[in-house]
């Protein structure tokens, strides 16, 4: 498992991370596809989703 040797992290942990991302890039999915229906619906929800995952701070 060089993967994981390479992070310094235990399989559980990895799969706990990978599951984390796995849901808030899920929901942030499903956030566009309303978005890219209804533009004028969660006009943010790209940046918020990249910043839910990133940590990154909101512009202003």
């Amino acid at each position: 498992m060089g993967h994981l040797q390479d992070l310094n992290i235990s399989y559980f942990k990895h799969l706990k991370q990978a599951w984390k991302m796995a849901f808030w890039f899920g929901l942030g999915s499903l956030r566009l596809i309303i978005h890219g229906i209804l533009p004028n619906v969660d006009i943010e929800a790209g940046q918020s989703t990249v910043r839910k995952y990133t940590g990154a701070p909101a512009e202003d």
